[in-house]
C-alpha cells in the first residue's frame, strides 16, 4: 500500500480522500487550496486539494485546455513549472475523468504528482510533493494512492 492511510470525508466540499495517517491537516488558504496535509518530520512533502469553480459548459479538463491531448497538456504544466514531464495518463473512475500528471522539478530536487478532474461545477486539483530523490522514491506509491482515493462526491 506504501504507508498507513486514514479516510477523510469533507462534508462542507463533498469529496472523499485518504491522506497518510498522522500527517498534520491545515484548513484552507483562500486562493492557495481548500485542504492540506504536511509531513512531520519533512514539512516539504505535502498533499494538497484545491478547487475552483468553472463554467457549466465545461466537463472536463481537457476542454480547459483547448482540447489538446493530456500529453500535450502535461507537456504545458511542466513548462509552466520549470519541470520535466515524467508521465501523464488518464482514467475513468464513477463517471469522472481523472488526469495525472507526474513532474521531475530539477532546480530544486523536487517531485509532484498532479491530479486534475472536473465535478460538480468545479476543477479539482489534488497535488502531493516531495523533495529529495531518496524521499520520492520512498513516498511514490503512498502518493499514488492517495491520489487514487480523491473522489469528488461523497458516497
Amino acid at each position: 500500500m506504501g504507508g498507513l492511510m486514514e479516510k477523510y470525508q469533507d462534508s462542507r466540499g463533498g469529496w472523499l480522500l485518504s491522506p497518510p495517517s498522522g500527517w498534520n491537516k491545515f484548513e484552507g488558504e483562500p486562493g492557495a487550496y481548500d485542504v492540506k496535509w504536511q509531513d512531520l518530520v519533512s514539512p516539504a512533502e505535502n498533499i494538497k486539494v484545491s478547487s475552483t469553480p468553472v463554467g457549466s459548459d465545461i466537463d472536463s479538463v481537457l476542454k480547459l485546455g483547448g482540447g489538446i491531448p493530456v500529453n500535450e497538456l502535461g507537456e504545458k504544466l511542466a513548462k509552466k513549472r520549470g519541470a520535466e514531464l515524467v508521465s501523464s495518463n488518464e482514467r475513468l473512475t464513477e463517471g469522472i475523468t481523472f488526469y495525472t500528471f507526474e513532474f521531475n522539478i530539477p532546480s530544486s530536487s523536487a517531485h509532484q504528482i498532479l491530479q486534475l478532474s472536473v465535478s460538480k461545477g468545479k476543477i479539482w486539483s489534488v497535488d502531493a510533493n516531495a523533495v529529495g530523490s531518496d524521499r520520492w522514491t520512498k513516498r511514490k506509491e503512498m502518493y499514488e494512492n492517495v491520489l487514487n482515493s480523491f473522489m469528488p462526491k461523497l458516497s
